[in-house]
């Protein structure tokens, strides 16, 4: 890899940085600040804090927790919690369900952390495979084929710890992104993730 230093000016303030192979910059002085827009055509990775005041234009919607997998991956199917690591559900309502495989995370924790890992939404909007259309605001639990269904009254009464979801809509396009990295929707619904 050959190194490149050098100096970026913006405005009155001039940087010193190192270049690294292909477009990678890497910049070690003090603050950089910038008044205006500061405009990454790239992915911005960061060693320490990243401080904001807001974040706008996230087209990517939940928060994502990476948990161990001792199963198959399927985005938007329910999985439970096993010693052994995450498993799809089998059973309806199922005991330890602890959410929705989610191919929508814009934010992800706790990766790295095990082997092969399932990114759990654990609050936000998330595309889910639900077994029908419901009105809006419909609470929701798995099913047998790890899908989400709506909660009988017994089980609300007899097991809220079991609701995953409130009901939102189908989504009705074949893809879902912001025209850079787009996922297949395969006629998944919009559900928003109980914590």
């Amino acid at each position: 890899m050959t190194l490149r230093t050098g100096t970026l000016n913006y405005g009155a303030a001039t940087f010193s940085y190192t270049a690294g192979g292909g477009n990678d910059l890497y910049y070690s002085g003090g603050d950089f600040a910038c008044n205006g827009n500061f405009v990454a055509r790239g992915s911005i990775k960061a060693t320490g804090d990243v401080t904001a005041t807001r974040v706008f234009n996230a087209v990517w919607n939940d928060v994502a927790d990476f948990q161990l997998l001792n199963d198959e991956l399927i985005y938007g199917k329910c999985y439970i919690d096993t010693v052994e690591g995450a498993r799809l559900c089998t059973e309806r309502c199922q005991l330890s369900v602890i959410g929705i495989a989610s191919d929508t995370f814009g934010m992800g924790v706790g990766e790295g952390n095990a082997g092969l890992e399932v990114p759990i939404a654990i609050g936000g909007w998330v595309l889910a495979y639900v077994d029908q259309e419901y009105p809006c605001g419909t609470p929701l639990t798995n099913d047998e084929h790890g899908n989400l269904t709506e909660m009988t009254l017994q089980e609300k009464r007899d097991f809220p710890e079991r609701l995953v979801a409130i009901y939102k809509k189908k989504e009705m396009k074949d893809t879902f992104g912001d025209g850079k990295t787009e996922i297949e929707v395969n006629g998944r619904h919009w559900v928003k993730v109980k914590s």
